[in-house]
């Protein structure tokens, strides 16, 4: 092989590895929201975010969301399951007169003004100290 041949093949060789590193740091992000999106059919929306029909039980549909992306915190109350993401957390139980809907709610959407939100059974911290009610929420801060 000749020498501009080699700098040709180099050339190939190094768009070919951005181009693969490129598109493997794409897949490593993965939207939990569009996940959902794409599994599940909508059937309400507001301004703190959106409602999903699904099948089975809520523990069942948590678990295959979970399956997709692990969330970085799980709890359970009440028949619902709560998955928390870094942007969004996911609410899986009954609602209304469905027995399955998973709601997916904008984790920035609620923490806006500096206000404090409950992110939901199990979560910690609890509600701040000196909040509405002057204790720390439950046991160890956790609501």
């Amino acid at each position: 092989m000749t020498r501009s041949r080699l700098f040709l093949l180099a050339g190939a060789l190094a768009v070919a590895a951005t181009a693969s590193l490129v598109g493997g740091i794409s897949l490593l992000h993965k939207d939990i929201g569009s996940y959902i999106s794409s599994h599940y059919r909508e059937y309400s929306r507001d301004e703190d975010g959106a409602r999903y029909l699904c099948s089975g039980s809520p523990r069942q549909v948590a678990d295959n969301i979970a399956g997709y992306e692990r969330p970085a915190a799980r709890a359970s109350s009440g028949g619902a399951e709560y998955l928390r993401y870094d942007e969004d957390i996911v609410t899986v139980g009954p609602e209304g007169t469905s027995p399955c809907s998973i709601r997916v709610e904008d984790l920035g959407a609620r923490y806006s003004h500096g206000a404090f939100v409950f992110l939901g059974p199990g979560f910690t911290p609890g509600s701040p100290a000196g909040g509405a009610g002057g204790s720390p929420g439950g046991p160890g801060g956790t609501k």
